[in-house]
């Protein structure tokens, strides 16, 4: 067996980057990081003063700009998005069903009734959505349309579901993540919900446990 085939996979990725981006350099330096950990084995950036052609060539619009393989980001991004792109690079690398990132794309897309569709179809895609949900990394395009999708979803049988589910995201290190899962688990109309979002008021995040109160009040309502 040659050096090739037991190198480990990594996605390439591009930047498109300004001289004057505020958000550029620490985008830059998150790439860096995931040079240095092998999560992307080559990283190529291209200057937009140097290259102007490069903004119509790559058909974008502002910066910065990156694609890992073939997902891309725009905009300040953290590391945590940057990671979730790599990992679904190597996914498509390795030949690996990707089911995440094309749901993904359809919501940061703006064509979350297609994924409403799907889900409405395939009832188990909607584990998919529940990964997005609890990924530090989804950015905040997807999150919008997982509301749609859970309020689609209001009282449902498969929302009821979901509720150990979303139990378990309240634990969640992100606060962002944990007001979602508590304001979800209040559209399931399902006392089920109850235990989780009593323990809501105890929050170390004040915005976090305003969400955990006002979904209980509007789950004891139903």
């Amino acid at each position: 067996m040659n050096s090739k085939s037991t190198a480990k996979l990594a996605p390439d990725a591009l930047m498109l980057l300004s001289s004057h981006c505020a958000h550029c350099p620490s985008v830059l330096d998150s790439l860096s990081k995931m040079i240095k950990t092998g999560s992307i084995g080559n990283l190529t950036v291209i200057n937009l003063e140097k290259n102007p052609d490069a903004m119509q060539e790559y058909g974008i619009r502002s910066v910065p700009w990156v694609r890992i393989g073939k997902h891309e980001l725009t905009g300040s991004q953290p590391l945590e998005a940057l990671q979730q792109r790599a990992e679904w690079a190597l996914n498509d690398l390795q030949e690996q069903d990707n089911t995440i990132a094309d749901l993904d794309f359809l919501l940061s897309e703006g064509q979350v009734n297609k994924v409403i569709q799907t889900i409405h179809e395939n009832p188990e895609k909607m584990q998919s959505i529940m990964q997005l949900l609890g990924d530090s990394g989804t950015v905040l395009s997807s999150r919008i349309g997982i509301g749609v999708i859970f309020e689609e979803l209001a009282g449902s049988t498969l929302l009821k579901s979901l509720i150990p589910q979303l139990a378990k995201l309240t634990q969640h290190s992100d606060q962002r993540i944990r007001a979602d899962a508590y304001h979800y688990l209040g559209m399931t109309a399902d006392s089920k919900a109850i235990t989780s979002l009593e323990l809501g008021k105890n929050d170390t995040d004040e915005d976090v446990r305003e969400i955990a109160i006002d979904s209980l009040e509007a789950l004891l309502k139903r």
